[in-house]
């Protein structure tokens, strides 16, 4: 498993944002698989960074995010990235596409439930509507009640 697969999506995006931002001040590589660099944190701070491509989970950061344990933040996906910028661009075009795929289903589940919606009677939406009210979160059932109940509104004040 490689070191972006161990990472968490929030430090991914962070580290890529950090590397389009020029924070990676140094590094050079100390054996085939590893390299070592200084990266500058958010709070100004510099931060030395060690990957491992052959055993990512030994990669450390003096990070407060991660000293001492076996993850990979922020810094060492920065640095990852700096050392090889065709795997940044892989990972923004990876992520773009996914965003894009999720935008384009959720627009198709939406036609479908309108397309639903549209070939209720109207029993059958009266029922799905009082569904939805009871059964869903309590501030769908107030929000109603206050929009459209208005002798009613002082209830959930």
């Amino acid at each position: 498993m490689g070191l972006l697969n161990l990472a968490s999506s929030a430090s991914q995006w962070r580290g890529y944002d950090y590397y389009k931002a020029g924070k990676v001040k140094s590094y050079h590589k100390t054996d085939d698989d590893k390299y070592e660099g200084q990266v500058n944190g958010s709070d100004g701070a510099c931060y030395q960074v060690k990957i491992d491509l052959a055993h990512p989970r030994s990669s450390q950061c003096n990070c407060p995010h991660a000293a001492g344990k076996r993850i990979v933040c922020k810094h060492m996906v920065a640095l990852y990235f700096h050392i090889f910028p065709k795997e940044a661009e892989n990972f923004y075009r990876e992520v773009i596409e996914a965003a894009e795929k999720a935008e384009e289903e959720q627009e198709q589940l939406e036609f479908a439930v309108i397309d639903y919606v549209e070939k209720m009677n109207k029993v059958e939406l009266q029922q799905a509507f009082l569904q939805m009210l009871f059964e869903g979160p309590d501030w769908q059932f107030e929000r109603f009640v206050r929009y459209n109940l208005r002798e009613y509104d002082g209830l959930f004040e």
